[in-house]
């Protein structure tokens, strides 16, 4: 049960900074919202 819960803290970390990372570069998600948006 302890690794699982350590397990979900690392991913939680990851996306944080991965969110972090994104807003260092608002042209990326600019672009990333784009092209998601030209989807429909």
């Amino acid at each position: 049960m302890k690794l699982r819960r350590a397990l979900a803290f690392v991913l939680a970390g990851a996306a944080l900074l991965l969110v972090f990372a994104a807003y260092q570069r608002p042209d990326l998600v600019m672009t990333l919202a784009n092209q998601l948006w030209a989807c429909f």
